[in-house]
């Protein structure tokens, strides 16, 4: 066995054994007992892991080589979903996206804090009471989760939301940081240190473990568990053991648009960006490395839980599922963060593995309305109407349908940086990097994404600038390093394409439940 899982051997250890390893929360109460199996909910629903990464892009960052074992035991085993998208692509819309199979014009959340923005509006729209753990508590689940929730969540920090059987929030944004946090505990506040073992990614993995191992005296009730660390959010690094990581000393991939040398055709508000280039390009670089390494205890975080599921005789009853809220430039078109409508940020790895569940790679179209609907289809419960979403299982058989969505609409509202990235930054950040962050606030967008083209229309222009419209051929131009529209006779020649692609756009941002299903 190498050193990289030899912890977590550890930890698995202590734990069949009855013992629980530091970081592990300790037994909580009794889960009640599971309400008697209607002829609607077979008998047989699986267990359901769901590890959700935060900023983890699909077409950048070679996030298989920092976790081989993941690769392993998920995607080499089950399906990959080659184009899976994050239609608002920053952190608390995503989220909020995943728990109700809504987009975030109808969560109301569509960036971080604010009018529209954060926890206290998902909870304004009755976001919680709406969340798939409700229903898959109700229906006789265990849930649990752990690690970060929604930005915003800090303001009410021993607050547990309904359909949560066990519950361990991080309340503040050190949990990025990966030291000095604080989790609910099942409504009690512990704050974690700065000793190696505190170790954010390590902690998640532990508890989750735990529960699992509990989950065995539940007479057969199947859970679910919603495994969110922060990493590779910046500023993570590396936990100790893997200080000296492969990746040290490496850059950021220099993919065809990383600091593209002509951004003229763009909006005004990157075009005429006045962030120091040379200064984000270094900081790109040491995000890199430490995104990197802090994906290693993920590997571990993925493995140790496996193991534990295989020693309990769960993993063959078990659908895992790896995916994260969103992507990231960490380069691209000179940008450092995400939200933005380009590929980088709107595409995520998405993979599954377990009962039902064909191995390959799907490359039709999936988005994070369809996660909640496909958990909820899993566990033989019924999707509410209000569900934007489709379920994914009919994409994990054999016999995969013949129609399939070819379009989905993106959305993001700009306007004061502190709404947007400024919610997920840890205290202490370097002054140059906040700046460099805030300096590079993106405006409200809509746009359309279909199998062959991204149509972006700018609402507004933090600097006064025409905010512009942005039109790419992604089977010519993967890139988006020419926007078809930036020249006269460019948008000429596209007129028709773009009319009809605004009808679509503008009826999808306005869509709910049935009308939202494109296929």
């Amino acid at each position: 066995m190498g050193r990289r899982h030899l912890a977590f051997a550890i930890a698995a250890t202590a734990l069949l054994a009855g013992c629980v390893p530091p970081g592990a929360n300790p037994p909580g109460p009794p889960a009640p007992p599971p309400p008697p199996v209607g002829p609607d909910l077979p008998a047989d629903r699986p267990n359901i892991v769901m590890v959700l990464v935060d900023d983890l892009d699909a077409t950048t960052t070679p996030y298989w080589d920092a976790m081989p074992r993941t690769k392993e035991l998920i995607a080499d085993r089950g399906l990959v979903f080659d184009n899976a998208y994050s239609p608002t692509p920053i952190c608390c819309p995503a989220r909020a996206t995943i728990l109700t199979g809504q987009y975030g014009h109808n969560t109301d959340v569509l960036t971080n804090s604010g009018e529209h923005g954060g926890w206290e509006s998902f909870v304004d729209e009755g976001g919680e009471a709406k969340a798939f753990p409700v229903l898959l508590e109700n229906a006789g689940y265990n849930t649990m989760l752990v690690g970060k929730y929604l930005n915003g969540y800090e303001a009410e920090p021993t607050h547990i939301p309904p359909g949560w059987t066990e519950w361990y929030g991080g309340t503040d944004n050190l949990l990025y940081a990966g030291y000095g946090y604080t989790l609910n505990e099942n409504g009690t506040l512990v704050k974690y240190g700065t000793a190696p073992e505190d170790y954010a990614t390590d902690v998640i993995a532990a508890k989750t473990m735990d529960f699992v191992h509990r989950a065995e005296a539940n007479d057969g009730q199947p859970f679910f568990t919603y495994v969110a660390p922060t990493a590779p959010h910046l500023p993570l690094k590396a936990p100790p053991r893997y200080a000296n990581h492969e990746w040290t000393d490496d850059v950021a991939p220099r993919t065809p648009n990383w600091y593209e040398s002509d951004v003229s055709d763009k909006s005004a508000w990157l075009a005429q960006s006045t962030v120091s280039h040379d200064a984000t390009r270094d900081f790109n670089d040491t995000d890199h490395r430490n995104r990197m390494g802090s994906l290693l205890a993920v590997d571990d975080l993925v493995s140790g839980l496996v193991e534990t599921l295989e020693s309990h005789g769960e993993l063959d009853n078990t659908v895992l599922m790896f995916v994260s809220d969103n992507g990231y430039n960490l380069g691209s078109h000179k940008l450092i963060h995400k939200m933005a409508p380009y590929e980088e940020s709107v595409r995520v790895p998405l993979v599954m593995a377990g009962p039902g569940v064909r191995t390959g790679h799907e490359s039709r179209m999936v988005i994070h309305p369809d996660l909640a609907p496909t958990i909820l289809d899993l566990a033989g419960v019924e999707s509410p109407d209000y569900v934007d979403g489709v379920s994914l299982t009919p994409l994990m058989g054999d016999e995969p349908p013949t129609t399939w969505r070819s379009e989905f609409v993106g959305q993001y509202l700009g306007g004061a940086a502190g709404d947007s990235i400024g919610a997920e930054l840890p205290p202490g950040l370097e002054f140059w990097l906040l700046v460099m962050l805030l300096g590079q606030e993106i405006p409200t967008y809509t746009s359309i994404r279909t199998e062959q083209h991204l149509y972006v229309e700018w609402d507004q222009s933090p600097i006064g600038l025409d905010p512009g419209v942005e039109l790419y051929d992604m089977e010519a131009d993967p890139y988006q390093l020419t926007n078809l529209l930036a020249t006269p006779t460019g948008a000429a020649e596209n007129a028709a394409l773009v009319a009809d692609l605004r009808e679509r756009m503008n009826r999808l941002a306005a869509c709910a439940g049935v009308t939202c299903r494109v296929t």
